[in-house]
């Protein structure tokens, strides 16, 4: 049984010109594109793209991508988290490509088993404001034995920043408080992260 995109054979086949052209109907920007890759080795960029949609199809085809976004992220729907790669694996789809920060809390309970994922605040390009209060009244109502930070740099730059220290170090300490651990805080990027747990700083 095919699954995901793999239903759409055609377009898989098709080179980005295609695309574009389907998605755009400009013969200029198909030209751009293929000079970006020919010339510059260059991918296209989706961005660019977008903004030579009409409003209808540009909305259309975001919605496409968020709910495939999400669809794919449910396969692994309350996964046991056993290292930082299977929280990069779990969070980023969610999370890898936004371009503003975003904060979510992971809640296990006693075998490591994910209870459920909350978006806890989201920021600008380079900030997100959490208030530890509301991270631990999450994890007391759905009765979690431990929980996890994890953020996004839309910056490309996986390390940690001091706020994000400060803010590891109030949350463990707190969390303690209640008999609650807090096993890691990963910081994700698009193709790279940054774990706390990993780095011995948890």
């Amino acid at each position: 049984m095919r699954k995901g995109f793999e239903v759409n054979g055609d377009y898989r086949l098709m080179d980005s010109s295609e695309l574009v052209y389907i998605l755009t109907n400009s013969s200029v920007m198909v030209s751009t594109v293929q000079e970006k890759e020919v010339v510059y080795g260059e991918e296209c960029n989706f961005d660019e793209i977008l903004a030579q949609m009409t409003s209808g199809k540009r909305n259309l085809v975001m919605a496409g991508v968020e709910l495939y976004k999400r669809c794919n992220s449910n396969k692994s729907q309350r996964p046991v988290i056993r290292q930082s790669t299977d929280i990069y694996d779990y969070m980023h789809p969610v999370m890898g490509d936004n371009k503003t920060e975003e904060c979510w809390a992971i809640y296990l309970n006693q075998s490591f088993r994910v209870i459920k994922r909350v978006r806890i605040s989201s920021g600008g390009l380079n900030t997100c404001l959490v208030d530890v209060r509301v991270v631990l009244k999450e994890a007391i109502l759905c009765e979690a034995t431990s929980l996890i930070f994890c953020h996004n740099h839309p910056s490309g730059n996986h390390n940690p920043s001091t706020e994000d220290d400060k803010l590891t170090q109030s949350t463990v300490k707190a969390a303690n408080t209640l008999n609650i651990r807090m096993l890691d805080h990963v910081i994700i990027c698009n193709d790279s992260y940054y774990s706390y747990a990993d780095e011995g700083r948890i």
